[in-house]
């Protein structure tokens, strides 16, 4: 499949595969700042490839910060949670495609974190972190609100209106302090109930479009 992105995975199985230096790496999401974690894991053979990955692929007219690989790590540590709890609902693993730093054409550059893609659904997933500044966390929801809104509707102004295009943000919060060695409980409480709700929205969402097969409907008029 051609549809440019930084990474592309077809099924979930394809993702964890990818992703699994998160477990290996027992990657954490840390309280520290990014430009500190930055310097702790800049070494590191993943952020490395990621970081080469992006611009030899030109994602983006605009230089690249390692401060967002820090983020792409903690997504991909978020978004294998979230898919382990579609998998256990029953989801239909091998028909999600997901989609990592998508640029949306005549975007004006604008990329998504996420695509989540199945069969005519798109849901477009933003991640932002909660960390120490409470005024600044809530400036930086509204932006990423704003900006999953606009990025939904420049897909549908594109797409056929057969599409669902619809559009998802997620706030997380530090779960663990380097410095004192120490989990944050609270945090991965907080994280854990957001991962649910993304969880269940989705899976609604993919039930949504199971319903709408024909396969189903003849089945529906049987039970009549």
């Amino acid at each position: 499949m051609n549809i440019k992105s930084m990474y592309y995975f077809k099924g979930i199985e394809s993702f964890f595969q990818f992703s699994e230096h998160i477990e290996l790496s027992q990657w954490r999401i840390e309280k520290q700042l990014l430009t500190n974690r930055v310097e702790k894991y800049c070494k590191l053979d993943i952020f490395k490839q990621m970081k080469n990955d992006f611009e030899t692929k030109q994602l983006s007219i605009w230089p690249l910060k390692d401060e967002e690989i820090i983020t792409w790590l903690d997504t991909q540590a978020i978004m294998r949670r979230l898919l382990m709890k579609l998998f256990k609902k029953g989801t239909r693993q091998s028909l999600i495609h997901i989609f990592i730093e998508y640029p949306l054409v005549y975007g004006n550059h604008m990329r998504t974190d996420y695509l989540i893609v199945y069969d005519r659904l798109i849901v477009i997933l933003e991640f932002g972190m909660f960390n120490q500044d409470e005024r600044r966390s809530e400036e930086r929801y509204t932006k990423k609100l704003q900006e999953s809104i606009s990025h939904a509707q420049l897909l549908r102004n594109m797409l056929d209106s057969s599409s669902t295009v619809v559009n998802y943000v997620m706030i997380y919060k530090p779960e663990f302090d380097r410095i004192i060695q120490e989990s944050i409980r609270e945090n991965i409480v907080y994280n854990n109930n957001e991962i649910n709700q993304l969880a269940n929205f989705l899976h609604l969402k993919i039930a949504e479009q199971d319903h709408l097969q024909a396969l189903y409907q003849l089945d529906y008029l049987s039970k009549l």
